[in-house]
């Protein structure tokens, strides 16, 4: 059984739904991770979303989509929140659906949101299926760039990939500039200079890095 990550990119200056277009142009709001998609077989998907900033910009940004049929809202600690919602399919979801089901691939989840509007997707199946796929012609206006393949070993846990692109950069830095050394050779103010961006940021990235990570291990 093997995995292939993909990196889905827009190509055309659209998005992959309203919706995520929307939260993507708002800097409030960032959209971190779709953690279920389920095809209600109706022409509509239900999502459950990760995201992090403003929740009521978020709730008013679903209440003013069209495509969005429902939506609730949970917020969480650390300015972090969950939404349920049910949006109307576009043909690039219709197309995500139909190679499921045609190339008997499993979506492994969550699929991660980036800050450029990508999305990154890992794959699980047989070599026949992914041999399978690659006949499968890749959307209009979209790039698609195989990141990392190889054999899928669920006990492994694939630590890094439970955190977003955004905190593997900054786990990158403070690795490169010498913050996990013994004793430590930098600060949060070099990691943030080699990450471009506030130490405070740097902080918190780091605070949830590790959390997941010896979360994750001690599970």
């Amino acid at each position: 059984m093997r995995y292939v990550t993909l990196l889905v990119s827009p190509t055309e200056g659209q998005g992959f739904h309203p919706v995520g277009e929307r939260i993507a142009r708002d800097p409030d709001v960032t959209g971190e991770a779709i953690h279920r998609m389920d095809d209600l077989g109706d022409g509509t998907v239900t999502l459950l979303t990760e995201l992090t900033g403003d929740i009521d910009r978020y709730r008013a940004i679903m209440a003013e989509t069209p495509e969005v049929r429902e939506f609730t809202v949970a917020a969480g600690e650390e300015g972090r929140g969950w939404g349920y919602s049910r949006v109307e399919t576009n043909d690039l979801v219709e197309y995500m659906l139909e190679r499921d089901r045609e190339l008997e691939l499993v979506r492994d989840m969550p699929i991660e949101l980036t800050d450029r509007g990508d999305q990154r997707v890992t794959l699980i199946g047989t070599e026949a299926a992914f041999a399978r796929a690659m006949q499968f012609p890749e959307p209009e206006g979209y790039e698609v760039t195989v990141e990392k393949t190889g054999e899928y070993h669920p006990e492994s846990g694939r630590l890094l990939d439970a955190l977003t692109s955004r905190q593997r950069e900054v786990l990158e830095a403070a690795v490169a500039v010498g913050y996990y050394e013994a004793p430590r050779e930098a600060t949060h103010e070099d990691v943030a200079e080699a990450a471009d961006c506030s130490p405070a940021t740097v902080g918190e990235h780091l605070q949830k890095i590790e959390r997941a990570v010896f979360g994750a291990l001690v599970e």
